[in-house]
């Protein structure tokens, strides 16, 4: 008998700004995915939602940039869809490194405001794949974001989990408070083990190793969740067959006589709603989720420095602002030649988290390092980090400069 009554599948994109082609082509396929997912959600709306396509947005970057593009027609679809639980916005900017500190975690999660205000989304979840691991505040930074629930599909290549995995457990953080994680597979498990590929290789090959695997960890859950990607991997579509091969699976006699474990299709919410009903005990791990795997960022030392300066020099920006703004001399109450244009705020620090996120050379940059495509790539990503240098020195320039022109002198002076 099968130790697992149901699998839950969670179909999404992998995000990699950069890798799989240049930077500007997966902004626009990753505008095509959402575009391609409102009509495979929408094709499925009258199946039963265990069977029907759902998409889980991995990370906000893009669907902000899609909602600045799309049609007001696409939108309310893309709303609707998302009532009806086919569509989950999940709350991750994009999948991060330990290069980001408190003040640039608080500002990858500030657009969850406008989203939930603007439009309306219920987020709840946290993903994020192929990293290896997140400093330990990030803990309390998504539960001050409305954040309940994250997972993690560690890259085990050059990689691994800190933890046996699969598992479900309660991660406390600094404050003391937990944030239900799910230590997961890595993010196109589900397709490696047949699900949407080869439903004989699932059942004879993967079904029995997984359950001598689950056996070996004690896990305990009747449930599992796995996440699953197009065949492309990264920067991949939706999987467009991959409800007809669910339907076909669950309607094997052997599913209802409980030999064989169910799929079905969900999106992270219906995951930690499912292991809220099963009433377990999550085991508690209070600690830092070390990342060694991000060896990146040193192969771009000079870049890595300049950004961590940039930083710094927006966070002063933000002090001297908040301090002009609190004396009734904000950008609002100077002259259009004393304060920067509308926007450069969040460009300077979107261009800083573009840099600090994982995506670092192309898949083929190391055996042809010289080529167009790693040369291309890194072209885009390096400029990353000297857009925000551009945006942190006239920020903090204009900040100081307000200033100056208010600091009373003394007489004598």
């Amino acid at each position: 008998m099968n130790t697992i009554d149901e699998i839950y599948v969670v179909h999404h994109s992998h995000t990699d700004i950069g890798y799989t082609h240049d930077q500007p082509v997966v902004w626009d396929l990753q505008r095509r995915f959402i575009d391609k997912a409102i009509d495979l959600a929408e094709r499925d709306i009258d199946r039963p939602q265990s069977e029907a396509f759902q998409w889980t947005v991995e990370t906000t970057a893009p669907l902000l940039r899609w909602l600045r593009a799309a049609s007001d027609e696409d939108v309310a679809r893309f709303r609707a869809l998302e009532e009806h639980d086919r569509i989950e916005v999940t709350g991750m900017f994009g999948n991060l490194t330990p290069l980001y500190d408190q003040s640039e975690l608080l500002e990858s999660l500030r657009p969850l405001r406008y989203l939930r205000e603007e439009y309306g989304f219920e987020i709840s979840t946290g993903m994020n794949g192929d990293v290896n691991g997140h400093n330990w505040p990030l803990v309390d930074r998504l539960l001050d974001a409305g954040i309940d629930g994250f997972s993690m599909a560690v890259n085990r290549h050059w990689g691994g989990a800190p933890l046996e995995r699969p598992l479900a457990f309660r991660w406390e953080g600094p404050s003391g408070r937990t944030l239900r994680t799910y230590n997961g597979f890595q993010y196109g498990g589900g397709y490696n083990m047949g699900i949407g590929r080869d439903a004989d290789d699932l059942r004879s090959r993967w079904l029995p190793r997984l359950d001598d695997h689950l056996d070996r960890i004690d896990y305990d859950l009747p449930i599992l969740m796995i996440q699953t990607t197009h065949p492309f991997f990264d920067n991949n579509p939706p999987f467009d067959t991959l409800p007809s091969f669910v339907a076909k699976w669950n309607d094997d006699p052997a599913v209802a006589d409980g030999d064989l474990p169910s799929l079905r299709l969900a999106t992270p919410s219906k995951w930690w709603d499912a292991v809220d009903d099963c009433d377990a005990t999550l085991p508690v791990h209070r600690g830092d989720w070390t990342d060694y795997w991000n060896f990146g960022s040193i192969t771009s030392a000079r870049e890595t420095a300049i950004n961590r300066e940039s930083r710094r020099r927006l966070g002063t920006a933000d002090a001297l602002e908040s301090a002009l703004t609190a004396a009734g001399r904000g950008k609002g109450e100077r002259s259009p030649v004393r304060r920067s244009a509308p926007g450069q705020r969040e460009q300077a620090w979107w261009s800083m988290a573009m840099y600090d996120e994982h995506t670092w050379g192309a898949d083929v940059s190391v055996e042809h390092a010289e080529s167009d495509d790693t040369r291309s790539q890194w072209a885009h990503k390096a400029k990353q980090a000297y857009d925000a240098r551009s945006g942190s020195l006239l920020l903090r320039r204009d900040a100081l400069a307000e200033l100056t022109r208010h600091v009373a002198e003394e007489v004598g002076e």
